[in-house]
């Protein structure tokens, strides 16, 4: 080999070391980097957003009524005191007179397998108001599927 081919070699190999090692230690920096990174941001947390009132007490709820539907209705009530009374209507209707009817119903139970075949009962409501709005009067049965 010549002296000008001698030292081409070795500054490739020179350069080649020089280039590995600055790779090496460019990888390990981005690596550790990477690591810290992380670590940072598993350690953040939300607390700043939070409000630092005191929480409020939640508001109690009165007992549910459960009595009977019919029980809760009185004559000359407001459709809107049997909304609360008693939720709102399955079905509405209106006759010629303007007088308006309510059913309320628990049919829903009939998808309860072998419910009706056990013995349970389902129970209909029907609420008829006057032409001012105001309950007239109510009729209600309960009957077994079968």
């Amino acid at each position: 080999m010549g002296d000008a081919q001698a030292e081409g070699w070795i500054s490739s190999r020179t350069t080649n070391k020089i280039l590995h090692k600055t790779m090496k230690k460019t990888s390990i920096i981005s690596l550790l980097a990477s690591a810290a990174l992380l670590g940072l941001c598993g350690c953040a947390s939300d607390q700043a957003q939070k409000s630092q009132e005191p929480a409020k007490p939640k508001p109690v709820k009165s007992a549910k009524d459960t009595r009977p539907r019919e029980e809760r209705l009185t004559v000359g009530m407001a459709k809107d005191e049997v909304r609360q009374a008693i939720g709102n209507p399955r079905g509405t209707s209106v006759n010629s007179d303007g007088a308006e009817t309510w059913t309320y119903s628990d049919t829903e139970k009939a998808f309860i397998p072998y419910y009706s075949l056990g013995g349970g009962k389902f129970h209909n409501l029907v609420v008829v108001f006057d032409t001012n709005g105001k309950v007239k009067n109510w009729s209600s049965n309960t009957a077994g599927g079968y």
